[in-house]
């Protein structure tokens, strides 16, 4: 009898093939941006690159305001209203997703999680520190990871509608990030350019309706 590895497989290679594409996003020693792009991501836009919109635009204005982007000290001390004004007025958990963004910069400074290559050395104590403030969840961390450089899977509604049609149930985002990552190693394939081979189908079908 096949097992939801075994099912999500077949279905992967059915629909996205055997070699997904790299994943183009990601800020790698730019721990500002990676954060950034973390927390105005939920339930916003990326938008597009070449007009600055949406949540690339509000990253890349950090980038042109800030230079170097690679030390959350600097981040952290940041005036939520200045922020606000360079990024924008988004929200969540009822709270600007720039204030959420400075939070969540002092409690990875506090634990020595301040530049990229820090957090290799420090992944635990870092997901907890992120993980404290209101508005950071496990989606979130897991992508934080993967603008960073690491490899790891953003179990986001897109990813989680794939795999349940893939085997008639509803997961978890942890057992769907699990999944994921089973089936990647299976592949011999990058899980991040997994989830994001599978996440850019499961959009695509979704703008066909």
């Amino acid at each position: 009898m096949l097992n939801d590895v075994d099912v999500l497989e077949k279905y992967v290679r059915n629909e996205i093939g055997t070699s997904p594409d790299t994943w183009p996003g990601g800020w790698p020693g730019q721990v500002d941006a990676a954060l950034l792009d973390a927390v105005f991501s939920v339930r916003a836009r990326y938008g597009s690159r070449a007009r600055g919109t949406g949540v690339y635009g509000a990253v890349t204005r950090w980038q042109k305001e800030r230079k170097v982007c690679n030390d959350l000290t600097y981040l952290a001390t940041y005036d939520p209203s200045a922020l606000r004004k360079i990024t924008n007025d988004g929200k969540i958990s009822g709270r600007y997703k720039a204030e959420v963004v400075i939070e969540a910069a002092g409690a990875l400074s506090a634990i020595g999680a301040v530049r990229s290559n820090d957090f290799e050395h420090r992944m635990a104590e870092a997901r907890s520190a992120y993980l404290s403030v209101k508005g950071c969840g496990p989606v979130t961390w897991a992508y934080l990871r993967m603008l960073l450089g690491l490899e790891d899977v953003k179990a986001d509604v897109w990813v989680r509608h794939f795999v349940a049609r893939a085997i008639g149930s509803e997961l978890s985002a942890a057992e769907v990030s699990q999944l994921v990552k089973s089936v990647a190693a299976r592949m011999n394939v990058s899980a991040t350019d997994l989830d994001h081979a599978i996440w850019r189908h499961q959009r695509s079908l979704k703008s066909l309706v």
